[in-house]
């Protein structure tokens, strides 16, 4: 079969190529639908993703405010917190799982210093509610706060307390630094 010219080939080996058979109303309408569709399946998630943005905020704000924060630290550490919801969760189990010795500003300040800020939370309510001695709540919360893994750490700390007859500050130092002797440990103290 002989062509008079390459649109002619083209149309004949390719159908989508002849736009007249494609271009009815029943095709355009057909395509608009499903790019339609598609716009839409593209858009619920991050229309999903504000929300429960939205929501992360409004409970990091209010349970902010329940421990006895300020509007404008709650603000500013609501807004600059990544994980929003993990830093309130942070900061609602230290301050429920402490006296009323460790300020609510102190525990929002350890919070957002932590890359891992649940296992902040989590370290510091486990090694409380393990060790009898409640005068070394901020020690507590200050050496979770410098460990890597704050839950390894709080499992080593209760781990050692239920055998090993040492202080919970010796506890706490032992964990952290595990080869640093704990002669070496009294030295430093009397320093």
């Amino acid at each position: 079969m002989l062509y008079k010219n390459f649109s002619d080939f083209f149309s004949d080996k390719f159908p989508l190529f002849a736009p007249k058979k494609y271009l009815s109303k029943r095709w355009i309408s057909l395509a608009a639908i499903q790019l339609f569709s598609y716009s839409l399946l593209m858009a619920i998630p991050e229309v999903a993703t504000a929300q429960a943005n939205r929501k992360s905020f409004r409970i990091c704000s209010r349970d902010l405010l329940s421990v006895g924060l300020s509007e404008s630290e709650v603000a500013n550490a609501c807004g600059a917190a990544l994980k929003p919801r993990d830093l309130s969760k942070c900061v609602t189990r230290i301050y429920d799982s402490t006296t009323k010795e460790l300020p609510a500003e102190e525990i929002l300040f350890n919070c957002q210093r932590v890359r891992r800020v649940d296992e902040l939370g989590n370290c510091v309510r486990k090694i409380n509610k393990a060790v009898k001695d409640t005068s070394n709540e901020s020690a507590v919360l200050e050496n979770c706060r410098l460990s890597l893994l704050p839950e390894s750490f709080s499992s080593c700390v209760i781990g050692l307390s239920s055998n090993v007859g040492l202080s919970t500050e010796e506890l706490l130092t032992t964990c952290l630094n595990p080869n640093q002797e704990i002669g070496e440990v009294d030295l430093e103290e009397e320093s």
